[in-house]
């Protein structure tokens, strides 16, 4: 669940044990897990990303939708189409996944998500 001496660290703990109480499914996609190992692309980081892709790949509560070439698509047209913001391509393609799904709250610190018309759920305190 992320790095321990993030400032979100706590809090994300805690709404994700809130979400395990109320049984939530989770998405994500794989451009959001090839965001993760660059993050987390450290030698002594390397494990956590191994360990949170594997337990993402195997349990039934996640759905890792794949980057193919149609969402490629439609991210980076959506990614030229707001070249006043600085998101990434990444993140339209987060966006777009989210929006199939009908998803509108994201388990992100990202403000570009609330720029989106999103809800983030970690908020600085």
């Amino acid at each position: 669940m992320g790095d321990k001496i993030d400032n979100f660290h706590h809090q994300a703990l805690r709404i994700r044990d809130e979400l395990k109480i109320v049984r939530a499914d989770f998405v994500t996609s794989s451009a959001v897990v090839l965001e993760l190992t660059s993050y987390f692309s450290q030698s002594l980081k390397r494990l956590t990303a191994i360990a949170m892709i594997e337990a993402i790949s195997r349990s039934p509560k996640w759905e890792c939708v794949m980057t193919d070439e149609m969402l490629m698509e439609r991210g980076f047209e959506r990614y030229k189409k707001m070249s006043d913001k600085n998101w990434s391509l990444a993140d339209c393609i987060g966006m777009i996944v989210a929006q199939d799904h009908g998803i509108t709250d994201i388990f992100t610190t990202d403000h570009h998500f609330e720029q989106a018309g999103f809800t983030i759920l970690l908020q600085p305190v």
